[in-house]
């Protein structure tokens, strides 16, 4: 094809010869724009054909990606144990991937459907998974869950479930789509994990009781050594342990002390109670055994065996501040002698300022010591005990903690005869 310029030179170089005949000179101007036209439109084509050529090669290239994308997401999916679904709400349409197919164990040529979904789930899950379909278009956020299926010969898999709402611009969920991730293993993982830990705890609390137990056991030893310059009986601290903590118990029904009472707190009153007379370690025999009624002097000697208790457990509270069984023995030695109208010693509290473990300790110690033979006395019977104790509601003791005590006395006198 001759070029459009050219060609109009070869026409005007000819014009000459055109120019004494009209119509000649029409006829080729007539022809010249024919074939420039037909000049033009086969530039455009070929223009058209190369673009197409690029476009289509490009395509090529992107639609090469896309299927490699979508193997490779395949790909992903199978390893991750990952099945993608996808469910419209007004038509009813499920479409679920070829991994969730192998996930359910189901026939790749079944068409996905609820009802085909539901028969793997387990009986035990499926009705909390039929209540989350029912409601699926109801959650305008995303969501999870976990549950079970169970295959066609019994083993069980655990699946977790995620959920992804489609709002179109009325605020309507449209669609739902999500995926269901086989995580089996990871659940044997982590119940595994779970297991250990338990045993772990085990071992550990096992191992704290038996490092407590020995040190209780130590500290018990070095109590009965004070104890058993006036205790004939020996036991008079395992007793006072038990009163305590019997005691503790019944006053869990006493709405007042209900909320301080609980496992800790009787645990605790229980160890820590046999302190409460170690600082008589520092009296004097000729106080401590003397037969008869001690001097004023005298009684000013034996009260300071609360002050030397305290400082002797206080050396040990400084370095364990935090310790609830030092703190309680602590309150129980410097507190136990104090009454509750504030006649006692040595700081002269009175009612409720009295730390209520210390409170405890005076019922279960008067009682202790109104049953026991000293050098001092003879023991009183139960009923004569339980009288003295109920004369001093509301001016030794706390009110609430003997009307526990006379309530449940039988309790106590059955305690003391089987720990004689």
């Amino acid at each position: 094809m001759r070029n459009p310029d050219s060609l109009m030179n070869s026409i005007l170089s000819e014009s000459t010869t055109a120019q004494s005949n009209p119509l000649l000179q029409t006829y080729v101007l007539e022809s010249f724009a024919k074939q420039v036209d037909t000049a033009i439109e086969n530039e455009l084509l070929k223009k058209l054909i190369l673009d197409y050529a690029t476009i289509t090669g490009q395509v090529d290239v992107l639609y090469r990606e896309l299927v490699r994308s979508q193997e490779m997401l395949i790909e992903a999916q199978n390893i991750a144990m990952l099945g993608r679904w996808d469910v419209d709400r007004d038509s009813g349409k499920v479409v679920w991937s070829q991994s969730l197919y192998h996930i359910l164990e189901k026939d790749a040529s079944l068409p996905a459907s609820i009802e085909l979904f539901i028969s793997s789930v387990h009986p035990d899950d499926v009705n909390m998974v039929i209540q989350l379909i029912e409601h699926i278009f109801e959650k305008s956020e995303p969501w999870t869950t976990r549950y079970r299926l169970l295959m066609h010969d019994g083993r069980m898999k655990w699946v977790h479930l995620r959920c992804n709402p489609v709002i179109d611009r009325s605020g309507r969920i449209t669609q739902c789509y999500g995926t269901i991730q086989d995580i089996t293993e990871m659940k044997q993982a982590e119940e595994e994990l779970e297991e250990y830990s338990r045993h772990l705890e085990i071992k550990v609390e096992e191992k704290v009781k038996e490092i407590s137990a020995s040190q209780m056991a130590t500290i018990y030893a070095l109590v009965k050594l004070s104890e058993s310059r006036d205790d004939d009986t020996g036991v008079h601290i395992e007793r006072t342990a038990g009163f305590c903590r019997l005691l503790a118990e019944q006053a869990r029904s006493i709405p007042r002390y209900a909320a301080l009472m609980d496992d800790t707190f009787i645990e605790t009153i229980f160890k820590a109670s046999p302190l409460h007379d170690i600082g008589k370690v520092g009296i004097p025999d000729r106080i401590l055994l003397k037969p008869g009624k001690l001097t004023g002097e005298e009684f000013e000697i034996m009260k300071t065996h609360v002050r030397i208790g305290y400082e002797t457990l206080a050396k040990v509270g400084a370095q364990y501040q935090q310790n609830t069984f030092i703190k309680m023995g602590l309150d129980i030695v410097l507190y136990h002698h104090e009454k509750w109208n504030g006649s006692g010693y040595q700081a002269g509290l009175s009612g409720e300022q009295i730390p209520l473990s210390a409170r405890i300790m005076a019922v279960a110690d008067v009682y202790d010591a109104l049953r026991s033979k000293r050098v001092y006395k003879e023991a009183f019977s139960h009923e004569k005990s339980v009288e003295i104790i109920a004369e001093g509601r509301g001016s030794h003791f706390d009110p609430l903690l003997i009307d526990l005590f006379l309530e449940h006395h039988e309790a106590f006198q059955s305690l003391y005869e089987t720990m004689r």
